[in-house]
C-alpha cells in the first residue's frame, strides 16, 4: 500500500507502515514522510525536539508498525471560526495560549480510565480524554452503560476512528505535528505503549497556525444537557511537550481549568511536574 489518498475523504493520507528493521535514524527525510513518520528535527536549529525525537525513536523502533486503518471516517472539517479552549462546563484540564508564534507540535502520553456509571437520564455516560493543538484533535471516546459496559475508541479531527485498539488500563501517546503550509498538513502518530503498536496517518487540514494547545477530560456536556459525569477515578496525562517557533512550552505554565456544575466541582487538575499533570474526579 503505496501512500494515497482516502475516497471517503479526499484530504486523509494513509502510508504504508514501517517494515520490520526500519531505522529512523538512516532514513532520508523522505523516507520518514513515505511511512508517515514525524520528520527527524535540525540538533543545531531545534536542540531539544531534536533530543525527543531520537528518544522516542529509539523507544518505538522494535514496536509492531500496523497498516493505517480508519473505521469510521470523520464527516467534513468544520469551519475555523474563534479558537476556543476548553469549557469548565464540560472539560477539565490545561489549556496554553502561545506567545511567541504559533505550536507546531504536541507530545503527550495518557491512561485510559475504566468508568463506573452514574445515572444518567439517557441511559449511557460518556466522557472523552483529550489533547488538541489548535483545530486538530485527538480523543479516547469512552461509554459506560447501566450494566457497566465500558466501550472505547481512538478518534482523531479530520480522519475519523482510528483502528488501533485501545481498551482501560492502557497507556496511549500521541504525536501532533501541524505544518504552517497552506494546506494545513497534520501528522497524527500514535502508540499504544501497552500493546506495543503504532499507526500514523496525515491529512490535509485547511486549518490555520496553531496558537493552543490543551489537554484533559471532556463529557460533551454542551451536547447532551443534563447528562451526568461517568465515575472515572484519576486520568494522568505525561511526558507532555508542546514546540513553538521559541522552543519548548509547558502546558501546565497555562490555564488550568476545573470542570463544575454550578457550585459542585466534578473534576480537578492536579499539577504533578512541569511535564505531567493528573484530572481526578470529584467525589
Amino acid at each position: 500500500m503505496d501512500d494515497h489518498t482516502e475516497p471517503h475523504a479526499a484530504r486523509v493520507h494513509l502510508h504504508d507502515p514501517a517494515p520490520a528493521g526500519f531505522d529512523p535514524f538512516d532514513a532520508a527525510p523522505q523516507e520518514l514522510a513515505r511511512h508517515g513518520l514525524p520528520r527527524r528535527p535540525d540538533r543545531g536549529s531545534e536542540p531539544d525536539l531534536a533530543a525527543l525525537w531520537e528518544r522516542k525513536a529509539t523507544h518505538y523502533r522494535d514496536f509492531e508498525h500496523l497498516p493505517p486503518l480508519v473505521i469510521e471516517p470523520s464527516p467534513p472539517l468544520p469551519g475555523t471560526g474563534p479558537a476556543l479552549g476548553p469549557d469548565p462546563v464540560d472539560s477539565c484540564g490545561y489549556s496554553l495560549t502561545s506567545s511567541a508564534g504559533p505550536f507546531t507540535s504536541l507530545f503527550l502520553t495518557w491512561t485510559v480510565p475504566d468508568l463506573r456509571f452514574d445515572p444518567d437520564p439517557f441511559g449511557i455516560n460518556s466522557i472523552h480524554v483529550f489533547a488538541g493543538l489548535g483545530f486538530l484533535d485527538v480523543h479516547t471516546q469512552l461509554t459506560v452503560n447501566a450494566a457497566q459496559t465500558v466501550t472505547c475508541s481512538l478518534w482523531a479531527q479530520g480522519v475519523g476512528t482510528i483502528g488501533l485498539g485501545v481498551r482501560p488500563g492502557d497507556v496511549i501517546s500521541a504525536s501532533l505535528c501541524l505544518n504552517t503550509n497552506a494546506a494545513g498538513t497534520a501528522a497524527y502518530f500514535f502508540t499504544n505503549e501497552t500493546t506495543g503498536q503504532t499507526m500514523s496517518v496525515s491529512v490535509d487540514t485547511g486549518y490555520p497556525p496553531a496558537v493552543t494547545v490543551d489537554a484533559g477530560v471532556t463529557r460533551d456536556g454542551v451536547l447532551r444537557p443534563g447528562q451526568t459525569l461517568a465515575g472515572f477515578g484519576t486520568v494522568y496525562f505525561d511526558e507532555i511537550s508542546a514546540y513553538n517557533s521559541a522552543g519548548h512550552q509547558s502546558l501546565l505554565s497555562g490555564q488550568a481549568i476545573t470542570m463544575t456544575d454550578g457550585a459542585t466541582v466534578l473534576a480537578t487538575p492536579y499539577a504533578l511536574t512541569d511535564y505531567a499533570f493528573k484530572v481526578v474526579r470529584g467525589r
